[in-house]
């Protein structure tokens, strides 16, 4: 940084040497940003767009596992002081706890253009949707006694001891789930948890990630995934497939936000908005969607020909609508009380 005499004999004035600093900054792009997201065919879903903006800008993406957002989550608040994270996908309820913590960093419409052709809705400060992801009943057909349509299916009895649940995936959506077909909801939570004891007999094992839900319907473990994301059995969906995803009303479809983190220097952050803002590019939410089975968030984008054949008739009605505040304050709360009601057998 130039010194005020070194400025004076360069004819620089003493008020523009912070902009000379700022620029000598901006003229080192990051050699490369770090991207958190879920692991296996999800990297797949990311791989052509974080291969387009290496190539575009010279700046490597580089993957980071979580098992789920929530670890993704543990693993920002264990970095705060020292993050190593740049970019993160995760589910609106973990978005929200890391915004209240301070683990995020405002987006600005003015570094990332695309953010003024979002629709509002799945737009927010900290962060923006890159596609929205049904969420659904998934089971094989080859080990289920019967073709799976609505929610009240799972507690039929020929399931006796062949339903995964969870409580980990989406927050206790399952759970809120089972209180709305109990006459409850989440401010209602009791009437889930009444209702989840009709359903014991039926669980075989409680999972808590979104690959190991896919591993237990491909082993056989069990026929039925009571709750899970499309994108993780997408791939083995087919007209001759033994594998069917159904996705009952009231139906979920959960907003996935890119977010990023707070307190990684300029140079990082600018390579950040750039890539968010590819991100949100028609282009490439298209070919994410077409990989991942989603419904890409910008209008702009083409919703895949396949998806079509699975979900309702977009646009899909009846949405649920979670309240994440509520959910997130009595989280902690409802984990304890399925340890004790739901997961001990």
């Amino acid at each position: 940084m130039l010194n005020r005499r070194q400025a004076i004999a360069l004819g620089v004035s003493s008020g523009v040497l912070p902009f000379v600093s700022k620029m000598s900054r901006a003229q080192t792009p990051a050699k490369v940003i770090r991207l958190m997201t879920w692991g296996g065919s999800w990297q797949d879903i990311f791989r052509p767009v974080a291969e387009a903006f290496e190539k575009d800008t010279g700046t490597k993406v580089e993957f980071i596992v979580q098992s789920g957002a929530a670890d993704g989550l543990n693993k920002l608040t264990a970095q705060k002081a020292n993050p190593q994270v740049d970019v993160w996908t995760s589910i609106s309820s973990t978005m929200q706890v890391a915004t209240k913590a301070g683990l995020l960093a405002n987006l600005d419409a003015g570094k990332i253009p695309q953010l003024a052709e979002m629709p509002k809705q799945f737009v927010g400060p900290t962060g923006a949707s890159i596609w929205l992801s049904p969420r659904g009943i998934f089971y094989r057909t080859d080990l289920s006694p019967f073709e799976l349509k609505d929610w009240k299916d799972l507690w039929d009895p020929r399931l006796k001891d062949k339903v995964g649940v969870t409580m980990a995936l989406d927050r206790g959506s399952f759970l809120i789930v089972s209180a709305l077909l109990n006459g409850g909801d989440e401010h209602k939570i009791d009437k889930g948890f009444e209702n989840l004891q009709k359903l014991k007999p039926n669980i075989h094992t409680v999972y808590s990630t979104d690959p190991e839900s896919i591993k237990l319907l491909e082993t056989g473990e069990v026929a039925v995934i009571a709750w899970g994301a499309l994108p993780n059995v997408y791939r083995h969906l087919g007209p001759d497939s033994k594998y069917r995803f159904v996705m009952p009303a009231p139906h979920f479809l959960a907003d996935i936000p890119v977010s990023i983190v707070k307190g990684r220097g300029d140079a990082q952050q600018a390579a950040a908005e750039k890539f968010v803002d590819y991100m949100l590019q028609p282009k490439y939410q298209t070919i994410m969607a077409s990989i991942a089975g989603t419904v890409p968030a910008n209008p702009e984008a083409a919703v895949p020909e396949k998806l079509r054949g699975i979900i309702p008739k977009l646009p899909i009605p009846d949405v649920y609508s979670v309240d994440w505040t509520t959910v997130n304050t009595q989280y902690s709360m409802w984990e304890d009380r399925w340890a004790r009601e739901v997961q001990v057998r």
